[in-house]
C-alpha cells in the first residue's frame, strides 16, 4: 500500500455499505513511523493482484507504549474505493 506516494505495506483494507446503501471502507497499518500528511490518496494491491485507490482521510493514530513504539494507524475512506468491484469471476 502507498499513502501519498509513501510505502506503507501491511496494511489491511475493509469496505462494506452503510444503512443507507453508500459504500465505506477503512484501512489499518501497524508501523514505526506513519505518515505526515492527513489526507491523500491511498493505492494498493490486493492478494489476487486487483489494484485499489481512494481517497482517505487519517481518522486516528495509536501509539503503543514500549519499546517499539508502533503506531496504528486508521484510514477512513472518503468517498468510493476504486477497483473493489472488480472481482474475479
Amino acid at each position: 500500500m502507498t499513502f501519498e506516494g509513501l510505502p506503507l505495506p501491511g496494511a489491511t483494507v475493509d469496505s462494506w455499505n452503510d444503512d443507507m446503501g453508500r459504500p465505506q471502507w477503512s484501512a489499518r497499518l501497524l508501523c514505526r513511523t506513519g505518515p505526515a500528511a492527513d489526507e491523500g490518496e491511498l493505492a494498493g494491491r490486493t492478494l489476487d493482484g486487483r489494484l485499489l485507490t481512494g481517497h482517505a482521510l487519517v481518522a486516528g493514530r495509536e501509539h503503543g507504549a514500549g519499546g517499539r513504539r508502533e503506531t496504528l494507524v486508521l484510514f477512513h475512506g472518503s468517498g468510493s474505493l476504486h477497483g473493489i468491484g472488480d472481482l474475479p469471476a
